[in-house]
């Protein structure tokens, strides 16, 4: 019989469909962003956007290893955990390595305007840290349609940081 996580959520809950396996952990609440037209995920008066006080993030991660869960995969909701500060991020996935040490790799959803927030380094810093996928959404290339959808901060858009590393 499968038991209950140790993990409290706040509904609904959204996850790409690549992540049905993973351990979610919800390290914040809601869009950071949450103007886009399209869009209606995170529009309930419980999905107002917040990050999850880091104690609760850790006591959660912590209870799941102590329950002997193993996750393969976690990932990191609500809409964009990579709004966090590197300090939260490096801690955050710092327990979830030494609690996981199995883990194959960590994922999130990221708004470009927070990607572009991030250095280089940083990045390089999260993906060493086991952050190996990140959901970036693509709604269009086309800046008209852009401007009208109201998307993730159309000014940062236009001059987005391409990755200077070629996947692996």
């Amino acid at each position: 019989m499968l038991q209950s996580l140790p993990v409290s959520y706040i509904q609904p809950l959204f996850r790409p469909p690549s992540e049905a396996r993973s351990l979610i952990l919800q390290v914040t609440n809601g869009c950071s962003w949450n103007r886009c037209s399209y869009c209606d995920m995170y529009t309930e008066p419980q999905k107002k956007f917040r990050p999850r006080p880091q104690d609760e993030v850790l006591a959660e991660i912590r209870a799941c290893a102590g329950q002997g869960i193993a996750p393969r995969r976690v990932f990191l909701a609500d809409g964009d955990a990579l709004v966090l500060s590197m300090r939260r991020l490096r801690i955050i996935l710092a327990e979830i390595r030494a609690c996981f040490p199995a883990l194959q790799r960590v994922s999130s959803y990221c708004l470009p305007s927070n990607l572009k927030n991030k250095s280089d380094e940083e990045l390089q810093e999260l993906q060493a840290l086991g952050l190996k996928v990140i959901y970036v959404g693509a709604e269009s290339g086309d800046d008209s349609v852009l401007r009208r959808s109201r998307p993730c901060r159309p000014a940062a858009i236009p001059g987005r940081r391409r990755s200077r590393r070629p996947r692996r």
